[in-house]
């Protein structure tokens, strides 16, 4: 008989003023290393230095982050035999790290700067390789630690831009089942259930709420709990649709163009209940949220597309990837 292994975080650590206690936190969850990496930015060290215990770590590497290049020019200053790579930092550093833990076979955890995407908890590193973005299949960390304090000194925008995200998933899942009606495509249920149930808490906050514990709280379970039904699924499908390929389409076909991934994906989105999908009552639905939560502000202000530009868009879109969504259709 077949049994699904399922993968959880080992840690989920959510609260105000935690970061400084990754010792405690660790042990209570009977996690034992002989030694302790830090991954970072000099930027994100100079502003946290009081929040986090950096006696806790055998060494601080600090990286630019973004580029798979990098990894080839890391040196530790010893080898280690039993080392707990930490990511602190936004998406750069933390799919470089990604990466690397994949290539020495390192457990890793997450400490996010900012939530401004779902790859806090994901099985996916999105990375610059010569030039060009490229997403590499890697091990999903095995605990994420989230502190409101340093969440809070993320810029608005970037926040905006986890929300956008986000509630993607919804178009994702719509994809999905698209894909498994006219393909023989494998797509975990479970997984789209997850995927689906990750954007619900979100659409009761409003604009003045980003900055609160309960709206960083609600965010970051949502972000964990999608990248949680990729890795149940073994592919970003499940939270990626036509709208991450319209987002990979800029970012590839037009850089000069291109700005936060979360920005982009929301946009797409909206593009495509409007004039692909037809949806009106789903269209209006997140315009008005979008508008309420700041982030139908910030689409108008960083995406450079109008609407004929997202029709010409489609056929650069569908190079991106094999994946059947409503661009097929």
């Amino acid at each position: 008989m077949y049994y699904k292994n399922l993968k959880i975080p080992s840690i989920i650590e959510i609260g105000s003023h935690i970061v400084n206690n990754i010792d405690s936190i660790l042990k209570q969850n009977h996690l034992y290393f002989e030694d302790r990496i830090l991954f970072t930015q000099v930027e994100l060290l100079d502003l946290f230095k009081d929040l986090i215990n950096l006696n806790f770590f055998s060494e601080i590497v600090l990286v630019k982050g973004g580029t798979y290049e990098e990894i080839q020019t890391i040196t530790l200053s010893r080898k280690y035999h039993d080392a707990l790579f930490v990511a602190f930092g936004g998406g750069s550093v933390i799919d470089l790290v990604k990466m690397y833990a994949q290539e020495f076979d390192n457990p890793y955890m997450t400490i996010p700067s900012t939530l401004s995407n779902d790859a806090i908890y994901s099985p996916v590193a999105r990375l610059t390789q010569e030039g060009e973005k490229r997403s590499f299949g890697v091990k999903s960390p095995m605990g994420i630690i989230i502190d409101f304090e340093i969440i809070k000194q993320s810029p608005e925008i970037l926040l905006l831009a986890g929300i956008g995200d986000l509630l993607s998933n919804l178009s994702a899942v719509k994809d999905c089942k698209l894909a498994k009606k006219h393909t023989d495509e494998r797509i975990d249920n479970f997984a789209l259930t997850l995927s689906q149930l990750s954007t619900n808490a979100i659409l009761s906050f409003k604009k003045e709420d980003l900055k609160t514990d309960a709206f960083i709280e609600v965010l970051a379970n949502g972000l964990i709990v999608s990248g949680l039904a990729m890795t149940i699924d073994g592919s970003s499908r499940p939270a990626s649709g036509a709208e991450h390929l319209i987002s990979h389409a800029i970012d590839e076909y037009y850089p000069d163009k291109s700005t936060i991934h979360g920005l982009q994906v929301a946009w797409a989105q909206l593009m495509i209940e409007k004039l692909i999908r037809r949806e009106p009552f789903e269209y209006e639905r997140l315009k008005m949220f979008f508008s309420s939560i700041g982030l139908l502000e910030a689409i108008e202000k960083y995406i450079k597309f109008s609407e004929t530009d997202f029709m010409e868009l489609i056929p650069y879109a569908k190079t991106i990837r094999d994946r059947f969504t409503i661009l097929n259709l």
